[in-house]
């Protein structure tokens, strides 16, 4: 989706509306990751009630279409090393990490579509509490881009090892 103009807590970044104060750099490092979209990412926002996770800094990600099927189809096979591979990249208790996989028909005036989704929230346990960008969320953010490609790497190894095993 091409905003036609940015909200006021936002700025251009290629032909999307981002949070003003994301870093170009980090937006490119999380653009070119070799195995993950980028689907979304938010430094937190003030406006909204204080018990909301909008408040909270944020980045989701799910995988290029080349990995997805591989990680679905093999999903009781993959997902002991992927739950190791997350506790060993964040051990900390300063990230929440969601790695969401989900299958579902769904059945509308068209025929029945068979639907994968794999979806990976990275969320900062800390509220955004300050109207700039505190010095921590930067640290955040790049502790945890810097995370995610480690994520990136693993995930490209083993689909590719894994796969070579069937």
């Amino acid at each position: 989706m091409i905003p036609t103009e940015c909200k006021p807590h936002e700025r251009p970044w290629r032909d999307w509306a981002v949070d003003r104060n994301l870093d170009d750099q980090w937006l490119e490092r999380l653009n070119n990751l070799e195995t993950f979209n980028l689907v979304s990412i938010c430094e937190g926002h003030l406006d909204v009630k204080s018990t909301s996770v909008k408040r909270r800094p944020c980045i989701i990600f799910g995988p290029k279409n080349d990995y997805l099927r591989p990680i679905t189809d093999r999903w009781y096979d993959l997902k002991e090393a992927l739950a190791g591979e997350i506790e060993r990249i964040w051990p900390g208790k300063e990230t929440i990490i969601e790695f969401e996989i989900q299958h579902r028909f769904v059945k509308d005036e068209e025929d029945l579509a068979d639907i994968e989704d794999i979806i990976m929230r990275i969320t900062s346990v800390r509220k955004r509490d300050m109207m700039i960008l505190s010095v921590w969320i930067q640290k955040w953010f790049r502790k945890n881009i810097s995370k995610i490609e480690a994520f990136d790497q693993f995930m490209k190894t083993m689909i590719i090892i894994k796969g070579n095993q069937q």
